[in-house]
């Protein structure tokens, strides 16, 4: 992995993603870090001096904050390091703002925090946050605001068995658990109750046919709470990353969408990764 590209509103969440992001980069060799602000998104909620300033001045108090967070970013790096740092900043929308630097820079991985700026009793995720999750091409990782980077010695593949199927991006899960030197636990849960059909049997062919070349553990569970359950059941196993496919399980509108998850953002300190289907 070469490039990565985080992403800031320089509020807390964002910094505390900058900072494991940053010893990710470190642990895995990453060779060059994008630090990117989108000031189309500024509001006055934040954790860096962003006053009301005239247009033309946005773009200099957004690099100047830029680099503040940069001197952060390199000390965690320490001095001996060799990633090189680079800033961004325009009022692109967030979204249109990556991909043209994704392509531009060929980035591997951009990086957001699990909150945005506003107050978490009242919003649950950074609407910018969804918005990526639901268009972004490229592999989002998501860090929750109280998250610390360790090495990662297990990934939690969490699948719905009725969705398992060539575009499933094996390739991709591949490359994070070679990168990563981890372990795979494949999970599927189940609505509690729901009466598991003859198909299933089938479906399970199928997804030992795409995985078992990674010698993964197979868990399977049922819930009331799917996105709860795989919570539960990466912190109870001791894995460090959550992978999941935003368009497969619905897991994404659950982990997100509901009403405020006390255990998933609050308490939770594992990471959600998020991959694309593979093209036909």
């Amino acid at each position: 992995m070469k490039t990565i590209i985080i992403t800031t509103d320089f509020s807390k969440s964002a910094s505390n993603a900058v900072r494991y992001a940053a010893k990710m980069a470190k642990s895995i060799e990453v060779e060059q870090i994008i630090l990117y602000h989108a000031y189309d998104n500024l509001n006055t909620a934040t954790d860096l001096p962003m006053t009301d300033i005239a247009p033309p001045l946005v773009k200099e108090q957004s690099l100047a904050n830029l680099e503040a967070v940069q001197a952060e970013l390199e000390q965690v790096l320490g001095e001996n390091n060799s990633v090189r740092v680079h800033l961004v900043t325009n009022n692109f929308p967030l979204l249109r703002g990556i991909e043209e630097i994704a392509e531009e820079w060929r980035a591997d991985l951009v990086v957001a925090g699990a909150t945005g700026r506003s107050n978490l009793e009242q919003v649950l995720i950074g609407s910018n946050t969804v918005n990526l999750a639901s268009s972004l091409k490229l592999p989002l990782l998501i860090i929750p605001a109280n998250a610390d980077y360790q090495p990662i010695q297990k990934i939690v593949f969490a699948c719905d068995l009725r969705k398992v199927s060539h575009s499933t991006p094996v390739v991709e899960i591949g490359k994070w658990l070679e990168i990563l030197k981890a372990k795979l636990l494949v999970l599927n849960v189940a609505l509690e109750g729901k009466q598991i059909s003859p198909d299933m049997i089938m479906e399970q062919y199928k997804m030992h046919a795409l995985l078992d070349i990674f010698q993964p553990e197979y868990h399977y569970g049922t819930s009331n709470d799917i996105a709860e359950e795989i919570e539960h059941f990466a912190e109870g196993h001791g894995a460090g990353l959550i992978i999941t496919i935003p368009k497969s399980y619905g897991f994404f509108r659950s982990l997100f969408h509901r009403s405020i998850s006390k255990h998933l953002i609050k308490k939770s300190h594992t990471p959600l990764l998020l991959l694309r289907e593979e093209e036909p």
